[in-house]
């Protein structure tokens, strides 16, 4: 068994993955164990804890792929340390949007996903930051941001739940105004997509690409109540386009200003800053992934 994989799982991401530790540990031992591998299998406890578990180990093993097994969140902690290595993540996707590994193609059930990870191959990606913060599927302010925050603190997970804050969200939330590379911009919501969805198949830029060295900033300026069922359906239908409502721009970077910290999220996870200054800045093709 010459080919070590490190599998790090979060038990709180999705619905149901605390409740199914077991048969998760035992599937993957099993799918090792067929392609003449060993899986290290090793949970977080709290938000963080699977950076600080990747550098403990990432030099213990020349690991094969260190894998994460939960949703965007997840993938971020796992992602972070490896960023310029040679040492690629595996994504098992089993959290809530799971948006870099639909972008990426990757199945989404356990026993499928398995099995691409160890049949797969290593592609390189574009990775970015949010002024010290890395992310690698989307990071935003606004609305998406918002619910988000909302999001987070719901007791329970999934689309459903996420389809629900942001309803009741939608009616309340008054759009802000943001300096976007010099120029007010009155926005619903500011989102940088280095991937070209949030997560469960909203595309906010279905043209992104992960290869391209390149983000794409989409603005969603206000608009009528009547308009957000239209927008909706573009969202989910992969149809999001330049329109009166929404601006596409193409950039290697960007800065934001704003008039008091704002509320950011990167790959879902929300983040209350505590700077008016928020600079977005691509780094191309940093990270291996296994696709």
């Amino acid at each position: 068994m010459n080919q070590p994989y490190l599998f790090i799982l979060n038990p709180n991401s999705g619905t149901s993955i605390g409740k199914r530790t077991e048969v998760l540990q035992n599937t993957i031992s099993a799918f090792a164990k067929k392609h003449d591998s060993y899986a290290k299998i090793l949970f977080t406890e709290e938000r963080a804890h699977a950076t600080a578990l990747v550098k403990e180990n990432l030099k213990t093993e020349d690991w094969k792929a260190i894998v994460a097994v939960g949703g965007d969140g997840t993938v971020n902690e796992v992602a972070q340390p490896l960023v310029g290595l040679e040492t690629p993540i595996g994504i098992i996707p089993l959290g809530s949007g799971n948006g870099l590994a639909r972008h990426l193609g990757l199945p989404l059930t356990l026993e499928a996903a398995l099995k691409r990870l160890f049949e797969g191959k290593a592609i390189t990606i574009d990775s970015a930051r949010v002024n010290d913060i890395p992310f690698f599927c989307t990071a935003g302010m606004g609305f998406d941001a918002y619910v988000g925050h909302l999001f987070s603190q719901q007791n329970q997970r999934g689309l459903a739940t996420y389809i629900n804050v942001s309803f009741r969200s939608y009616w309340s939330y008054k759009p802000q105004t943001f300096r976007l590379n010099g120029v007010d911009t009155h926005a619903f919501s500011l989102s940088f997509a280095n991937a070209g969805q949030f997560g469960n198949n909203a595309w906010v830029a279905p043209q992104a690409n992960l290869q391209d060295g390149m983000l794409d900033v989409c603005t969603i300026k206000p608009f009528p109540k009547w308009y957000g069922t239209s927008l909706a359906y573009q969202l989910f239908t992969k149809q999001l386009k330049p329109s009166r409502f929404i601006d596409y721009q193409h950039l290697s970077g960007a800065v934001v200003e704003t008039d008091v910290p704002p509320m950011i999220h990167y790959d879902g996870e929300p983040f209350q800053m505590n700077t008016t200054r928020i600079e977005i800045q691509i780094n191309p093709a940093s990270l291996h992934v296994i696709v």
